[in-house]
């Protein structure tokens, strides 16, 4: 949904500049300051360019707007509205609740606001102990707004949602609202300079202070950072 690169000369520079001032003055990386209600990652993407008629267009010199879909894994705490209490009574041993969603979203390239929307499911462990969990509690769908101009603008790895609203299947009247922070990876070489993150590479990701959080092992897909998408209801 955001494989966006965020970057200009001027941008890297500054930034550059920015963070290693960050990094001098506060010494080890700190861990990312929020205590999001769930994170998603983004685990596979298919993205698309479309012109002003929205008909595919074949570069980024003729498109108007990118659309994407995506595959995203990640979690959530209980007692949260998408992970209620009752989870305890099906799953007794579960710590938060396995969430899996589909999302698509479609952006301007001109300002990076656009729409998103999707699919989710809430599960815990089932009968197969060994296996990543698996077992369908909950299931529902989504639709927030997105700003990713900072990304496209080339200011920051950063991306907002908002007015979002999810609705629970099987409960007409039951939805609720939520906000989000995508955060982008990017890898940082010896000289400082800002760039797209490699395959089995240290990678970053920017927080709400300005710092630096290393990307860890379990927020890789197949060797590859992924984008990280912080929930609060």
């Amino acid at each position: 949904m955001t494989g966006i690169c965020w970057k200009s000369a001027v941008t890297r520079g500054l930034l550059g500049l920015m963070l290693l001032l960050f990094v001098l003055m506060l010494g080890p990386l700190p861990a990312l300051a929020a205590n999001p209600d769930a994170v998603l990652y983004e685990v596979t993407e298919d993205m698309y360019l479309k012109d002003a008629s929205g008909k595919l267009a074949s570069s980024v010199a003729t498109a108007a707007r990118r659309t994407a879909v995506a595959q995203l894994s990640g979690w959530a705490k209980i007692g949260t509205p998408i992970c209620p209490a009752y989870i305890k009574v099906v799953a007794p041993k579960a710590m938060r609740c396995t969430l899996n969603a589909t999302g698509a979203d479609d952006l301007s390239l001109a300002d990076g606001q656009g729409t998103l929307g999707g699919t989710y499911a809430v599960v815990v462990q089932g009968d197969n102990d060994v296996d990543a969990p698996e077992f369908v509690i909950m299931t529902g769908t989504f639709t927030a707004t997105a700003d990713l101009s900072l990304s496209m603008s080339g200011q920051a790895p950063l991306g907002f949602i908002t007015n979002g609203v999810a609705t629970i299947d099987g409960y007409s009247e039951a939805s609720f609202k939520f906000t989000g922070t995508f955060r982008l990876p990017f890898s940082v070489d010896e000289s400082r300079r800002y760039g797209r993150p490699s395959r089995e590479l240290p990678a970053y990701y920017l927080d709400d202070q300005g710092h630096l959080v290393e990307v860890t092992d379990r927020e890789r897909s197949l060797g590859m950072p992924t984008v990280r998408i912080e929930v609060e209801f």
